[in-house]
């Protein structure tokens, strides 16, 4: 008998055979979005998300934890 994947994303829904999914790569020089691949998505590198709004979230997460990571240098700052 053959195993099936179950996919879940980030917000614990899990992956039904009509759902619309979206994948995530995540690396230090950026994050990329791509559709769904069911093969794609069982890299252990694939972030699974279950729609635009969980992609927002990742996207909105990780603007945030860059802009912690790496603060602006003073020379390079907008000033008015």
């Amino acid at each position: 008998m053959a195993v099936t994947p179950v996919f879940t994303c980030l917000c614990g829904i899990q992956k039904k055979s009509t759902n619309h999914w979206v994948l995530a790569s995540v690396t230090p020089s950026g994050i990329s979005f791509m559709p769904w691949d069911w093969r794609l998505a069982q890299s252990d590198d694939i972030i699974v998300l279950c729609g635009e709004g969980c992609a927002a979230s990742l996207l909105s997460r990780s603007l945030g934890e860059w802009k912690q990571a790496s603060p602006i240098e003073p020379e390079l700052a907008v000033t008015r």
